[in-house]
């Protein structure tokens, strides 16, 4: 299983996740790419997010991503 860390390099090779605190506000991901990313979490852990789960303050870190993925019952080394 991929980590939520493939998965945004797999988006964005060229950007160093580990050094954002805030992937939106540092321009790490816009819109289009929280979209992209949504489809890929749901793909790779086999879930199915709600419509106001696509909110950008579920993106803005691997913290933030981990909780929502949490909440929707995965869990490990994701």
């Amino acid at each position: 299983m991929k980590t939520i860390m493939d998965l945004l390099n797999q988006l964005h090779p060229e950007f160093d996740y580990d050094q954002s605190d805030d992937f939106i506000s540092d321009g790490l991901l816009d819109s289009i790419d929280i979209q992209e990313l949504f489809a890929m979490l749901e793909e790779e852990y086999k879930i199915e997010l709600a419509g106001t789960d696509l909110a950008p303050q579920n993106f803005r870190n691997i913290d933030t991503i981990r909780e929502l993925l949490n909440s929707h019952g995965v869990s490990g080394d994701i």
